[in-house]
């Protein structure tokens, strides 16, 4: 039961992260003012330039869907998670599978925070890393 619990609150972090980070991303695509460049003429030359791979794209839609589809999937992420534990918490607990990648899943994000990117998701990559490690050794010693 423990189990549950503690993976239910690892999942609020990530929720919370992909949400606003989903909402933050759509809102500037409308009023450019969080994810942007804190220099205002990158964002032009982002729109100016294509990328290496393709010229079908600008780096300002790139970014403005590589965003996007980060924030979604933190959000597939935490809500699959969620799902087991909230309501087949008999199988997350039993699945050696979900209860090794979801800590490794949170690792891995963690170590993208600390070196990519900033201390707020980092915190949350930690929270839930903690819960889902925690989550995962009581079950292994129930």
């Amino acid at each position: 039961m423990l189990t549950k619990y503690l993976y239910i609150a690892g999942c609020i972090p990530f929720l919370i992260l992909g949400l606003l980070h989903t909402a933050y991303t759509i809102a500037d695509t409308y009023n450019p003012k969080r994810l942007i460049p804190y220099k205002s003429g990158v964002m032009g030359l982002m729109k100016a330039s294509t990328l290496a791979l393709t010229k079908e794209t600008d780096m300002w839609r790139a970014w403005v869907g590589f965003n996007i589809s980060h924030g979604v999937g933190l959000l597939f992420f935490a809500i699959t998670l969620l799902y087991f534990a909230a309501l087949h918490s008999a199988f997350l607990q039993g699945s050696v599978f979900l209860l090794t990648v979801a800590p490794l899943v949170a690792l891995v994000y963690l170590l993208l925070s600390r070196k990519y990117w900033f201390r707020i998701p980092a915190m949350g990559s930690a929270l839930s890393l903690l819960c889902f490690l925690a989550g995962s050794l009581a079950q292994a010693f129930a």
